[in-house]
């Protein structure tokens, strides 16, 4: 007689593969460790049930794929799907964190040095001019009406409250190879969002950055882990060459720059 020990697999049938609700029971202390400060277990737990139904196929990822993507963007401060902050997207079997460019934007405005953060998209009927060198400055104003032209470049413009301000221009051709790499989503994007996040990336490198800005640099558009959530939650670790100022908190690449209010500074533009 055959017994259930010995029945082949497929009448025994192979035991399913965890589910996401399982996962993050299994493990609530690291996801209680990652949490950022104001979000509970509870409301992360419903935060995931509510990714999930948005996009169903997120359900066919890694659960510790999943949990730990969703588990970055809550350590980062960010929410997917939530005014274009952050999104969760599927690719295969892994769950990838995009951040958005509101979501970069959010963490820059968190800096106290912050004053001015704008990019653009440029058209061929455009008015547009800049000039780099010892005295730079940027110039656009927007063709009016629908029929703008072919579109020839983007811009992004970053400014602290020192006066200090950076900008650069891009080329289509050019942020097309910054983001050769990037995971692609069905997003709907008429105003060139990750193009012009993409812009807003590479200028944003010369400027200092507070720490969870910091981290989106390697943390956007790649699949995440608890553990490396955990690790984002408690700031650590942080990258060769990286500085911190005592004073602000803030982190920095390379040299510091003094805060002070500077002569001929451009007003400040607040977040929208």
């Amino acid at each position: 007689m055959t017994t259930a020990t010995n029945l082949p697999a497929q009448q025994h049938g192979r035991p399913k593969p965890p589910s996401v609700a399982s996962t993050i029971v299994a493990n609530k202390q690291l996801i209680a460790e990652a949490l950022p400060r104001g979000l509970d277990p509870d409301r992360f737990t419903r935060l995931a049930l509510t990714t999930l139904r948005k996009t169903p196929k997120l359900q066919d990822c890694d659960p510790q794929s999943f949990i730990g993507s969703l588990l970055t963007a809550s350590a980062l401060g960010l929410e997917p799907d939530v005014l274009g902050e952050c999104y969760l997207v599927p690719y295969k079997r892994e769950c990838t964190l995009i951040v958005g460019y509101q979501g970069l934007a959010k963490l820059f405005w968190q800096s106290p040095m912050a004053a001015q953060l704008e990019s653009g998209y440029v058209c061929e009927r455009d008015e547009f001019e800049f000039a780099k060198g010892t005295s730079p400055y940027l110039r656009h104003t927007p063709a009016l009406g629908e029929d703008r032209g072919k579109l020839i470049a983007y811009y992004a413009i970053v400014g602290l409250k020192s006066g200090a301000t950076w900008f650069e221009v891009f080329t289509p051709a050019q942020i097309a190879a910054l983001r050769a790499t990037s995971r692609k989503s069905d997003i709907r994007d008429p105003e060139h969002w990750m193009e012009r996040k993409t812009a807003l990336k590479q200028v944003l490198k010369m400027a200092p950055k507070s720490t969870r800005l910091a981290q989106t640099y390697t943390l956007d558009e790649k699949p995440a882990t608890i553990t490396q959530a955990v690790q984002v939650a408690h700031d650590e670790p942080l990258d060769d060459g990286e500085r911190i100022d005592e004073q602000t908190g803030e982190v920095f690449d390379g040299e510091l720059i003094d805060d002070e209010p500077a002569d001929g500074a451009m007003f400040a533009q607040e977040p929208r």
